[in-house]
């Protein structure tokens, strides 16, 4: 079988086991439903990874309370209208309508609230109900229509992430991951990683169906999860040849399957030597290359697969392994520019010698800090570590269930536990409307 024969075949989207859909359903949990949540609206920049966060919270909001999803698409803005949006958004600080509506038609979000506004007219849902109406958005941009809209409406405003320009104050809500170092305020919930649509109880039905398609021919079966370049990571063909080629030969002297997806920041370099090593392993049973095929097979390679392999430019990647129950392991990728790296270790110096305060750290060592966490849980291990491991024979693939180290009796899930936050908070939230606010007496 050749490289490229190792690519799934398209298909049809909507049966009940594929497994290349990147939604999985979350089962029913026998809890009480939150009163009067009607409705969930995902604002939607477009990046997968912020519909992924905002999709996982939104699918178990929904699974609580029986609440409709509708996501909206904002505007991608670019160049100078972009630049003039952003820099505007400080006054939304002020909270009142008439800045939103400005705001609106400066970023061109008024088809967005005219849109808003139909579907509530259909579901007869009021301004001022915040129990009814939940606006949630991931990533800056998207932040800024959120809560613009949210002022308008006067509605349960979340983000996730920290928001550029505007913070985290204006919302009822923000689920911010602990890399960020958000403030300790009640309108906060600090996570560890980032929230998704992972749900581990799902995952077996479409890893089934992934096996269906390109059945294993040996008992066990490793999954790689390699991400690509940005700003602080680099993935060379170099690196592929060398420590994908590690795991390769790993999994050729014991005899295991092996199941590989790219993404789509992974460089044709990378991709090249990829494809040229898998062509020539009797151990590779599924490669997926991202960048000529839009199918997202995670989902199906976390529910099939004994072990993961996930490389660090990525905490969501990360995040979803370790919330599908495993105890991944991480692959180092290289970094880019000696003179940032060092800075960036500097930095950490002074903030590990209390010089500096911890939201000081930037670029690796900040994001280092969440995979430290993962592994005082037991959440992730290092490669080298796993290799050590191994070869003592005392590997645990699987994430414990242990309240000692912080994990819920059901799992690990940051998107379940920011849902019931959100719930059982959610009657306190209160927005007057300006006309009838009330006003304190001297």
């Amino acid at each position: 079988m050749s490289a490229d024969d190792k690519r799934p075949a398209k298909k049809k989207h909507g049966g009940a086991d594929d497994w290349d859909d990147p939604i999985i359903r979350v089962s029913r949990v026998n809890r009480p439903p939150s009163p009067n949540l009607k409705l969930v609206v995902i604002l939607s920049d477009g990046i997968r990874g912020h519909l992924n966060q905002s999709r996982g919270v939104a699918a178990w909001l929904s699974k609580r309370t029986d609440a409709e999803i509708l996501e909206l698409e904002v505007p991608d803005l670019k160049g100078i209208r972009r630049r003039k949006a952003r820099g505007a958004a400080f006054k939304l600080l002020e909270g009142n309508r008439r800045r939103a509506r400005d705001w609106l038609a400066l970023a061109e979000g008024e088809n967005a609230l005219r849109t808003l506004g139909k579907w509530l007219l259909e579901r007869n849902i009021r301004a001022g109900d915040t129990t009814s109406l939940i606006l949630l958005s991931a990533g800056t941009m998207a932040s800024f229509y959120n809560i613009a809209i949210g002022y308008i409406w006067r509605c349960t405003c979340i983000t996730i992430m920290t928001p550029g320009v505007i913070g985290t104050a204006p919302f009822d809500f923000a689920i911010v991951p602990e890399h960020d170092c958000p403030k300790d305020v009640s309108n906060v919930l600090t996570t560890v990683g980032a929230p998704n649509l992972i749900v581990r109880e799902e995952l077996s039905l479409v890893g089934e169906s992934l096996l269906r398609e390109f059945p294993p021919t040996r008992e066990r079966r490793w999954g790689i999860l390699i991400g690509g370049d940005d700003k602080n990571y680099r993935i060379s063909a170099e690196w592929i040849y060398k420590q994908i080629g590690r795991i390769f030969h790993e999994a050729e002297r014991i005899s295991v399957d092996l199941y590989i997806a790219t993404s789509r920041r992974t460089s044709p370099a990378a991709e090249y030597a990829l494809r040229r090593i898998a062509a020539n392993s009797s151990s590779v049973r599924f490669l997926l290359i991202a960048s000529s095929d839009p199918l997202n097979p995670v989902p199906a390679m976390l529910g099939a697969c004994d072990e993961i392999f996930v490389t660090d430019d990525s905490v969501n990647m990360v995040s979803e392994a370790v919330t599908a129950g495993h105890r991944a392991v991480l692959l180092r990728t290289e970094r880019v520019g000696a003179i940032k790296r060092n800075m960036q270790r500097a930095t950490s110096l002074l903030v590990s010698a209390g010089f500096l305060p911890r939201r000081a750290l930037w670029g690796v060592p900040r994001f280092d800090q969440t995979f430290k966490k993962f592994i005082k849980m037991d959440l992730l291990i290092e490669f080298r570590d796993w290799i050590r491991e191994r070869r003592r024979d005392e590997l645990s693939p699987f994430a414990p269930l242990d309240e000692q180290l912080d994990i819920d009796h059901d799992g690990f899930n940051e998107a379940r536990r920011a849902a019931d936050w959100i719930l059982d908070n959610l009657g306190d939230v209160v927005h007057y409307d300006e006309l009838d606010e009330p006003v304190e007496s001297d």
